[in-house]
Protein backbone atom coordinates (compact mmCIF):
# COMPACT_ATOMS: atom_id res chain seq x y z
CA UNK A 1 0.00 0.00 0.00
CA UNK A 2 2.95 2.69 0.88
CA UNK A 3 4.54 1.76 -2.63
CA UNK A 4 1.24 2.47 -4.73
CA UNK A 5 0.48 5.68 -2.81
CA UNK A 6 4.20 7.14 -3.78
CA UNK A 7 4.16 6.15 -6.96
CA UNK A 8 0.34 8.29 -7.54
CA UNK A 9 2.73 10.54 -5.58
CA UNK A 10 5.34 11.34 -8.29
CA UNK A 11 2.80 11.50 -11.13
CA UNK A 12 1.19 14.09 -9.84
CA UNK A 13 3.67 16.47 -9.18
CA UNK A 14 4.83 15.72 -12.73
CA UNK A 15 1.94 16.96 -13.97
CA UNK A 16 2.00 20.17 -11.31
CA UNK A 17 5.31 20.78 -12.64
CA UNK A 18 4.33 20.49 -16.60
CA UNK A 19 1.60 22.93 -16.08
CA UNK A 20 3.76 25.65 -14.18
CA UNK A 21 6.38 25.50 -17.30
CA UNK A 22 3.48 25.88 -20.08
CA UNK A 23 2.39 28.76 -17.82
CA UNK A 24 5.46 30.53 -17.51
CA UNK A 25 6.17 29.72 -21.28
CA UNK A 26 2.94 31.64 -21.93
CA UNK A 27 3.83 34.25 -20.04
CA UNK A 28 7.26 34.83 -21.72
CA UNK A 29 6.23 35.02 -25.26
CA UNK A 30 3.04 36.82 -24.35
CA UNK A 31 3.56 39.92 -26.19
CA UNK A 32 5.64 38.32 -28.95
CA UNK A 33 4.80 36.92 -32.56
CA UNK A 34 6.96 34.18 -34.00
CA UNK A 35 7.94 33.74 -37.42
CA UNK A 36 5.60 31.41 -39.31
CA UNK A 37 7.57 30.80 -42.51
CA UNK A 38 10.71 29.67 -43.75
CA UNK A 39 12.24 31.35 -46.58
CA UNK A 40 15.49 30.39 -48.46
CA UNK A 41 17.10 33.07 -49.20
CA UNK A 42 20.57 34.01 -51.12
CA UNK A 43 23.19 36.88 -52.20
CA UNK A 44 21.85 38.64 -55.94
CA UNK A 45 25.13 38.68 -57.53
CA UNK A 46 26.48 39.36 -60.89
CA UNK A 47 27.27 36.22 -63.31
CA UNK A 48 27.13 35.33 -66.83
CA UNK A 49 24.19 33.93 -68.68
CA UNK A 50 23.79 31.40 -71.18
CA UNK A 51 21.16 29.91 -73.31
CA UNK A 52 22.20 26.36 -74.80
CA UNK A 53 19.60 24.47 -76.60
CA UNK A 54 20.61 20.50 -75.54
CA UNK A 55 18.81 17.65 -77.71
CA UNK A 56 19.84 14.45 -77.80
CA UNK A 57 19.65 11.90 -81.10
CA UNK A 58 21.77 8.77 -82.15
CA UNK A 59 24.36 9.69 -85.35
CA UNK A 60 23.57 8.21 -88.19
CA UNK A 61 25.73 8.27 -91.35
CA UNK A 62 24.62 11.04 -93.93
CA UNK A 63 22.81 8.25 -95.94
CA UNK A 64 21.25 5.00 -95.18
CA UNK A 65 19.74 2.26 -97.31
CA UNK A 66 17.78 -0.32 -95.84
CA UNK A 67 18.15 -3.11 -98.67
CA UNK A 68 15.42 -5.60 -99.57
CA UNK A 69 14.34 -7.97 -101.61
CA UNK A 70 10.71 -8.11 -102.99
CA UNK A 71 11.13 -12.00 -104.34
CA UNK A 72 11.37 -14.45 -101.57
CA UNK A 73 13.56 -17.34 -102.76
CA UNK A 74 16.07 -19.23 -100.46
CA UNK A 75 19.51 -17.25 -100.21
CA UNK A 76 22.37 -19.22 -101.90
CA UNK A 77 25.26 -16.86 -101.18
CA UNK A 78 26.20 -13.96 -98.72
CA UNK A 79 29.08 -11.71 -100.26
CA UNK A 80 29.49 -9.13 -97.43
CA UNK A 81 29.95 -8.99 -93.63
CA UNK A 82 29.50 -5.79 -91.06
CA UNK A 83 31.82 -3.80 -91.32
CA UNK A 84 32.51 -4.46 -95.31
CA UNK A 85 33.26 -1.33 -97.43
CA UNK A 86 31.04 -1.39 -100.90
CA UNK A 87 30.12 0.32 -103.73
CA UNK A 88 26.48 0.85 -105.83
CA UNK A 89 25.23 -1.78 -107.56
CA UNK A 90 27.81 -4.44 -105.67
CA UNK A 91 26.19 -8.17 -105.23
CA UNK A 92 25.55 -8.12 -101.35
CA UNK A 93 23.33 -11.67 -101.42
CA UNK A 94 22.52 -13.79 -104.27
CA UNK A 95 19.01 -15.90 -104.13
CA UNK A 96 17.75 -19.26 -105.55
CA UNK A 97 17.25 -18.64 -109.15
CA UNK A 98 16.24 -22.75 -110.24
CA UNK A 99 12.84 -22.28 -110.10
CA UNK A 100 12.77 -18.63 -111.51
CA UNK A 101 14.77 -20.00 -114.84
CA UNK A 102 13.02 -22.96 -115.51
CA UNK A 103 9.60 -20.84 -115.75
CA UNK A 104 11.86 -18.57 -117.67
CA UNK A 105 12.39 -21.26 -120.33
CA UNK A 106 8.65 -22.86 -120.05
CA UNK A 107 7.78 -19.02 -120.78
CA UNK A 108 10.30 -18.74 -123.81
CA UNK A 109 9.01 -22.46 -125.60
CA UNK A 110 5.29 -21.19 -125.18
CA UNK A 111 6.33 -18.32 -127.51
CA UNK A 112 8.37 -19.48 -129.45
CA UNK A 113 5.06 -22.52 -129.54
CA UNK A 114 2.82 -19.95 -130.20
CA UNK A 115 4.79 -17.70 -133.21
CA UNK A 116 5.53 -21.21 -135.01
CA UNK A 117 1.56 -22.04 -134.89
CA UNK A 118 0.66 -18.45 -136.13
CA UNK A 119 3.12 -18.72 -138.85
CA UNK A 120 1.24 -22.29 -140.15
CA UNK A 121 -1.85 -20.50 -139.44
CA UNK A 122 -0.73 -17.65 -141.68
CA UNK A 123 0.24 -20.02 -144.15
CA UNK A 124 -2.45 -22.08 -144.87
CA UNK A 125 -4.87 -18.83 -144.54
CA UNK A 126 -2.53 -17.48 -147.48
CA UNK A 127 -3.56 -20.47 -149.35
CA UNK A 128 -7.12 -20.10 -148.90
CA UNK A 129 -6.68 -16.12 -149.49
CA UNK A 130 -4.97 -17.19 -153.08
CA UNK A 131 -7.53 -19.62 -153.96
CA UNK A 132 -10.15 -17.28 -153.31
CA UNK A 133 -8.62 -14.39 -154.70
CA UNK A 134 -8.21 -16.43 -157.94
CA UNK A 135 -12.27 -17.37 -157.94
CA UNK A 136 -12.57 -13.58 -157.27
CA UNK A 137 -11.10 -12.68 -160.15
CA UNK A 138 -12.38 -15.31 -162.84
CA UNK A 139 -15.66 -14.97 -161.57
CA UNK A 140 -14.98 -10.59 -162.55
CA UNK A 141 -14.50 -12.28 -165.92
CA UNK A 142 -17.28 -14.19 -165.96
CA UNK A 143 -19.63 -11.16 -164.87
CA UNK A 144 -18.14 -9.25 -167.45
CA UNK A 145 -18.76 -11.43 -170.33
CA UNK A 146 -22.26 -12.42 -169.11
CA UNK A 147 -23.17 -8.25 -168.58
CA UNK A 148 -22.29 -7.88 -172.70
CA UNK A 149 -24.21 -10.89 -173.46
CA UNK A 150 -27.27 -9.97 -171.33
CA UNK A 151 -26.95 -6.67 -172.57
CA UNK A 152 -27.16 -8.52 -176.67
CA UNK A 153 -29.96 -10.36 -175.00
CA UNK A 154 -28.27 -13.40 -175.73
CA UNK A 155 -28.80 -14.63 -172.16
CA UNK A 156 -32.23 -14.03 -169.88
CA UNK A 157 -32.10 -11.86 -166.95
CA UNK A 158 -31.94 -14.46 -164.28
CA UNK A 159 -28.93 -16.02 -166.06
CA UNK A 160 -27.01 -12.51 -165.82
CA UNK A 161 -28.30 -11.89 -161.85
CA UNK A 162 -27.23 -15.42 -160.49
CA UNK A 163 -23.70 -14.39 -162.31
CA UNK A 164 -23.44 -11.04 -160.35
CA UNK A 165 -24.96 -12.79 -156.93
CA UNK A 166 -22.21 -15.20 -156.71
CA UNK A 167 -19.70 -12.28 -157.21
CA UNK A 168 -20.88 -10.40 -154.56
CA UNK A 169 -20.66 -14.16 -152.64
CA UNK A 170 -16.91 -14.45 -153.48
CA UNK A 171 -16.12 -10.73 -152.78
CA UNK A 172 -17.56 -10.66 -149.39
CA UNK A 173 -15.64 -14.14 -149.38
CA UNK A 174 -12.48 -11.95 -150.18
CA UNK A 175 -12.76 -9.53 -147.26
CA UNK A 176 -13.28 -12.05 -144.63
CA UNK A 177 -9.71 -12.27 -144.73
CA UNK A 178 -7.22 -10.01 -142.51
CA UNK A 179 -4.87 -9.26 -145.99
CA UNK A 180 -2.92 -6.44 -146.80
CA UNK A 181 -1.65 -5.84 -150.54
CA UNK A 182 -2.62 -9.77 -150.96
CA UNK A 183 -0.51 -11.01 -147.91
CA UNK A 184 -2.22 -12.51 -144.89
CA UNK A 185 -1.43 -10.57 -141.63
CA UNK A 186 -1.96 -12.01 -138.30
CA UNK A 187 -5.05 -11.52 -136.31
CA UNK A 188 -5.41 -9.17 -133.17
CA UNK A 189 -6.52 -11.64 -130.59
CA UNK A 190 -2.88 -13.95 -131.91
CA UNK A 191 -0.89 -10.93 -131.59
CA UNK A 192 -2.13 -9.72 -128.38
CA UNK A 193 -1.60 -13.57 -126.84
CA UNK A 194 1.80 -13.07 -128.14
CA UNK A 195 2.22 -9.89 -126.83
CA UNK A 196 0.48 -11.41 -123.08
CA UNK A 197 3.38 -14.44 -122.86
CA UNK A 198 6.00 -11.85 -124.05
CA UNK A 199 5.11 -9.51 -120.97
CA UNK A 200 5.49 -12.27 -118.65
CA UNK A 201 8.73 -13.42 -120.24
CA UNK A 202 10.30 -9.95 -119.51
CA UNK A 203 9.02 -9.56 -115.75
CA UNK A 204 10.13 -12.77 -115.49
CA UNK A 205 13.65 -11.88 -116.30
CA UNK A 206 13.70 -9.01 -114.44
CA UNK A 207 12.94 -11.21 -111.64
CA UNK A 208 16.09 -13.06 -112.62
CA UNK A 209 17.73 -9.75 -112.52
CA UNK A 210 16.77 -9.13 -108.81
CA UNK A 211 17.69 -12.59 -107.72
CA UNK A 212 21.12 -10.57 -107.12
CA UNK A 213 20.55 -8.05 -103.84
CA UNK A 214 22.55 -5.09 -104.58
CA UNK A 215 23.43 -2.25 -102.62
CA UNK A 216 21.81 0.88 -103.45
CA UNK A 217 24.29 3.15 -102.29
CA UNK A 218 28.22 3.49 -101.45
CA UNK A 219 29.12 2.89 -98.23
CA UNK A 220 29.48 0.44 -95.02
CA UNK A 221 27.50 -2.72 -94.18
CA UNK A 222 26.39 -1.93 -90.63
CA UNK A 223 23.59 -4.51 -90.58
CA UNK A 224 23.30 -8.80 -91.73
CA UNK A 225 20.30 -10.29 -90.87
CA UNK A 226 19.95 -12.83 -92.88
CA UNK A 227 21.56 -16.38 -93.57
CA UNK A 228 22.33 -19.02 -96.15
CA UNK A 229 19.17 -21.19 -96.34
CA UNK A 230 16.77 -19.26 -95.38
CA UNK A 231 14.15 -17.10 -97.58
CA UNK A 232 14.82 -13.42 -98.59
CA UNK A 233 12.38 -12.19 -96.43
CA UNK A 234 12.98 -14.42 -93.52
CA UNK A 235 14.96 -11.98 -91.30
CA UNK A 236 16.00 -11.08 -88.22
CA UNK A 237 13.06 -8.99 -86.41
CA UNK A 238 11.32 -9.08 -89.78
CA UNK A 239 14.46 -6.03 -90.34
CA UNK A 240 15.68 -5.48 -93.83
CA UNK A 241 17.81 -7.93 -95.47
CA UNK A 242 21.12 -5.52 -95.22
CA UNK A 243 21.70 -2.01 -93.79
CA UNK A 244 24.33 -0.06 -95.99
CA UNK A 245 25.31 3.54 -94.64
CA UNK A 246 27.62 6.26 -95.80
CA UNK A 247 29.58 6.53 -92.51
CA UNK A 248 32.36 9.21 -94.17
CA UNK A 249 30.01 12.02 -92.78
CA UNK A 250 27.76 11.71 -89.59
CA UNK A 251 24.80 13.78 -88.78
CA UNK A 252 21.93 13.89 -85.65
CA UNK A 253 18.48 14.17 -86.56
CA UNK A 254 17.36 15.79 -83.65
CA UNK A 255 13.73 17.20 -82.56
CA UNK A 256 13.80 20.73 -81.03
CA UNK A 257 10.83 22.29 -78.93
CA UNK A 258 8.52 24.88 -80.39
CA UNK A 259 9.60 27.43 -77.90
CA UNK A 260 13.17 26.87 -78.87
CA UNK A 261 13.13 26.82 -82.34
CA UNK A 262 12.69 30.34 -83.11
CA UNK A 263 16.43 30.64 -81.60
CA UNK A 264 18.33 28.47 -84.33
CA UNK A 265 20.08 29.36 -87.35
CA UNK A 266 21.50 27.64 -90.11
CA UNK A 267 24.73 27.31 -89.91
CA UNK A 268 24.76 28.02 -86.35
CA UNK A 269 27.59 26.22 -84.29
CA UNK A 270 26.94 23.04 -82.47
CA UNK A 271 29.15 21.06 -79.80
CA UNK A 272 28.39 17.12 -79.92
CA UNK A 273 28.94 15.25 -76.64
CA UNK A 274 28.70 11.61 -75.88
CA UNK A 275 30.14 8.65 -73.34
CA UNK A 276 32.06 7.24 -76.19
CA UNK A 277 34.30 10.35 -76.19
CA UNK A 278 34.59 11.45 -72.73
CA UNK A 279 35.48 14.62 -71.67
CA UNK A 280 36.18 15.58 -74.97
CA UNK A 281 33.09 16.72 -78.02
CA UNK A 282 33.18 16.78 -81.67
CA UNK A 283 32.21 20.11 -83.66
CA UNK A 284 28.77 20.46 -85.97
CA UNK A 285 26.53 22.87 -87.60
CA UNK A 286 22.58 23.26 -88.13
CA UNK A 287 22.86 22.05 -91.61
CA UNK A 288 18.21 22.05 -92.00
CA UNK A 289 15.39 23.39 -90.08
CA UNK A 290 12.34 21.71 -90.91
CA UNK A 291 9.69 24.05 -92.28
CA UNK A 292 7.07 22.03 -90.91
CA UNK A 293 6.12 20.94 -86.97
CA UNK A 294 4.99 17.30 -85.82
CA UNK A 295 3.83 15.53 -83.00
CA UNK A 296 6.72 14.47 -80.24
CA UNK A 297 4.97 11.11 -79.60
CA UNK A 298 1.00 9.33 -79.52
CA UNK A 299 1.48 10.47 -75.58
CA UNK A 300 1.37 14.01 -75.67
CA UNK A 301 0.02 16.64 -77.89
CA UNK A 302 3.97 19.02 -77.62
CA UNK A 303 5.28 19.97 -80.88
CA UNK A 304 8.51 19.69 -82.44
CA UNK A 305 10.60 20.33 -85.07
CA UNK A 306 13.13 18.21 -87.02
CA UNK A 307 16.86 19.64 -87.06
CA UNK A 308 19.25 18.14 -89.33
CA UNK A 309 22.79 18.97 -87.49
CA UNK A 310 26.12 17.86 -89.50
CA UNK A 311 29.30 16.34 -87.57
CA UNK A 312 31.97 19.17 -89.06
CA UNK A 313 34.89 17.66 -87.07
CA UNK A 314 35.20 14.06 -85.90
CA UNK A 315 37.22 12.52 -82.99
CA UNK A 316 38.60 9.40 -84.77
CA UNK A 317 36.39 7.54 -82.02
CA UNK A 318 33.30 8.82 -82.65
CA UNK A 319 31.31 6.33 -84.43
CA UNK A 320 27.23 5.58 -86.01
CA UNK A 321 25.26 4.60 -83.98
CA UNK A 322 25.76 6.28 -80.35
CA UNK A 323 23.45 8.49 -78.61
CA UNK A 324 25.03 11.73 -78.70
CA UNK A 325 23.50 15.47 -77.26
CA UNK A 326 23.87 18.34 -79.10
CA UNK A 327 24.61 21.89 -77.36
CA UNK A 328 23.61 24.83 -79.35
CA UNK A 329 24.31 27.97 -77.73
CA UNK A 330 21.98 30.27 -78.94
CA UNK A 331 22.52 33.60 -76.59
CA UNK A 332 25.05 34.51 -73.81
CA UNK A 333 25.26 37.68 -71.80
CA UNK A 334 27.91 39.21 -69.29
CA UNK A 335 27.90 40.62 -66.05
CA UNK A 336 24.26 40.72 -65.46
CA UNK A 337 22.07 39.76 -62.34
CA UNK A 338 20.26 36.21 -62.72
CA UNK A 339 18.04 34.25 -59.83
CA UNK A 340 16.51 30.90 -60.50
CA UNK A 341 13.39 31.09 -62.24
CA UNK A 342 11.50 30.20 -58.98
CA UNK A 343 12.04 33.60 -57.54
CA UNK A 344 10.27 35.49 -60.08
CA UNK A 345 6.76 36.07 -59.26
CA UNK A 346 4.20 37.06 -61.96
CA UNK A 347 1.80 40.04 -60.68
CA UNK A 348 -1.16 40.11 -63.58
CA UNK A 349 1.89 41.78 -66.93
CA UNK A 350 4.58 42.43 -64.26
CA UNK A 351 6.98 40.73 -62.67
CA UNK A 352 8.85 41.09 -59.37
CA UNK A 353 10.98 39.57 -56.37
CA UNK A 354 11.07 39.37 -52.71
CA UNK A 355 13.56 41.06 -50.70
CA UNK A 356 14.72 40.53 -47.10
CA UNK A 357 14.90 43.40 -45.08
CA UNK A 358 17.00 43.61 -42.13
CA UNK A 359 14.23 43.00 -39.81
CA UNK A 360 13.60 39.49 -41.38
CA UNK A 361 10.43 41.20 -43.47
CA UNK A 362 10.30 40.73 -47.11
CA UNK A 363 8.98 43.01 -49.45
CA UNK A 364 8.46 42.69 -53.21
CA UNK A 365 10.16 45.05 -55.97
CA UNK A 366 9.52 45.07 -60.02
CA UNK A 367 11.81 43.57 -62.09
CA UNK A 368 12.32 43.15 -66.02
CA UNK A 369 12.83 39.42 -67.40
CA UNK A 370 15.91 39.42 -69.54
CA UNK A 371 17.85 36.57 -71.20
CA UNK A 372 16.24 32.99 -69.63
CA UNK A 373 17.68 29.61 -69.39
CA UNK A 374 16.14 26.23 -68.24
CA UNK A 375 17.52 27.18 -64.68
CA UNK A 376 18.16 30.92 -64.27
CA UNK A 377 16.47 34.23 -65.46
CA UNK A 378 17.98 37.68 -66.02
CA UNK A 379 16.30 40.60 -64.21
CA UNK A 380 16.70 44.17 -64.14
CA UNK A 381 15.27 46.69 -61.93
CA UNK A 382 16.39 48.44 -58.66
CA UNK A 383 19.18 45.92 -57.56
CA UNK A 384 22.73 46.00 -56.24
CA UNK A 385 25.22 43.18 -55.17
CA UNK A 386 24.44 41.23 -52.14
CA UNK A 387 21.06 42.52 -52.22
CA UNK A 388 19.00 39.34 -50.35
CA UNK A 389 16.12 37.91 -52.16
CA UNK A 390 13.74 34.60 -51.78
CA UNK A 391 14.60 32.10 -54.23
CA UNK A 392 11.38 30.25 -53.92
CA UNK A 393 8.23 32.45 -52.55
CA UNK A 394 4.86 31.00 -52.43
CA UNK A 395 1.71 32.37 -52.92
CA UNK A 396 1.40 33.29 -49.63
CA UNK A 397 4.32 35.69 -49.44
CA UNK A 398 3.19 39.35 -49.05
CA UNK A 399 4.70 42.66 -48.56
CA UNK A 400 5.94 43.16 -44.69
CA UNK A 401 5.34 39.62 -43.38
CA UNK A 402 8.42 37.96 -41.02
CA UNK A 403 10.12 34.67 -42.15
CA UNK A 404 13.03 32.79 -40.78
CA UNK A 405 15.95 33.48 -43.21
CA UNK A 406 17.28 29.53 -44.40
CA UNK A 407 20.41 31.45 -46.45
CA UNK A 408 21.89 29.59 -48.74
CA UNK A 409 25.29 30.18 -50.34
Amino acid sequence: MMKRFFTRKKVIVFVVVAALAAIIFWLVNKGSKAPEVTANVSKLERKTLEHVISVKAPLVGIEKAEVTSPLNYKINDIRVKEGDLVKKDDILAVLDSEDLEKEIEYEENQIELSKMEAEEKIKALQIEYDKALASYRDMETVYEQNKDLYENGVITEEAFKKTEKDLVVLKKSLEGYNAVNGKIQLSQADKKRIEIQEDRLKLKKEELEKVMIRSSIDGTVTRVNVNIGRYAKDTENSQAMFVVENLEKLQMKAAVSEFDVGKLKLNQEVEIYSDILGKGFAKGKVARISPTAEQKDNNTMERVIPVLIDVTERPENLIAGVIATAKIRTEKKENVFAVPSGAIVQDGEEYKIYILNEDNTVRSIPVEIGLETDLESEITGDLYEEMKYVINPDETFEDGMTVIPNEIE
